[in-house]
């Protein structure tokens, strides 16, 4: 035991979240696999399927990578920490942001396919994308004497913040639509769609400010407790 790190206890507690992630992330594939074939496979390639697919496997490479960061920081770090350190954040960034411009795609459809709609939106989306890219070069940058252990910086508060407006203003719209169109043309489909992107907004909109909550509270080694769930 005298190998382990000091605060074992809270990176083994991220890596027993990030492998509960995955669990609760390949639960998701096999009951949505046989839909997966049916909408997408033998489909010609476009800009959504791609965005589709890297929201739908990537994540599963990011949470290997998130249980791998965590288990080595119980024992003091993890070798070559900074050639790592780039590829996960390269790779759990990307899965949040497929995620999220799904969520503009799915809300683009709730608004009937407006294109001015969708101008306006990924305006918005690209301006937070762009801060919270420069964001995390600076946490990065702040972070780059570490010892390889998985720790969020106290910066990466306002990254999971800029997630939340925006997962907050696309439920804004979403529930905006919803009670102004007519009830009469609410068909069974865009009431289903209605309701599962609201529940889905809901969700990611609640683990992006407890990622908030938790960097700021937490322990260091604690902080990361929910990277994984961000992912799904």
């Amino acid at each position: 035991m005298s190998d382990y790190f000091p605060d074992s206890i809270g990176f083994q507690t991220v890596a027993y979240t990030a492998v509960a992630s995955i669990a609760v992330l390949f639960l998701d594939f096999i009951i949505t696999f046989d839909s997966e074939v049916c909408w997408t496979w033998g489909r010609g390639w476009s800009i959504t399927r791609v965005i589709f697919i890297v929201s739908r496997y990537l994540p599963f490479v990011g949470l290997v990578m998130t249980v791998y960061y965590s288990v080595g920081s119980t024992r003091g770090g993890i070798p070559d920490h900074g050639i790592f350190t780039a590829v996960y954040d390269g790779v759990r960034w990307s899965s949040v942001a497929a995620a999220e411009l799904l969520l503009v795609l799915r809300t683009y459809v709730v608004w009937g396919g407006d294109k001015r709609f969708l101008i306006l939106t990924l305006v918005f989306t690209t301006a937070v994308s762009v801060t919270v890219l420069v964001l995390t070069y600076i946490t990065a940058s702040k972070s780059g004497d570490s010892t390889g252990v998985f720790e969020e910086v106290p910066d990466s508060s306002i990254v999971y913040g800029l997630l939340m407006l925006v997962e907050l203003v696309l439920m804004t719209l979403t529930l905006y639509k919803r009670f102004k169109s007519p009830r009469s043309e609410d068909s069974l489909l865009m009431i289903t769609l209605y309701r599962d992107d609201v529940i889905y907004m809901l969700c990611i909109t609640l683990v992006s400010m407890a990622n908030c909550i938790s960097i700021v509270l937490l322990p260091p080694s604690y902080n990361a407790l929910l990277a994984g769930p961000q992912m799904l």
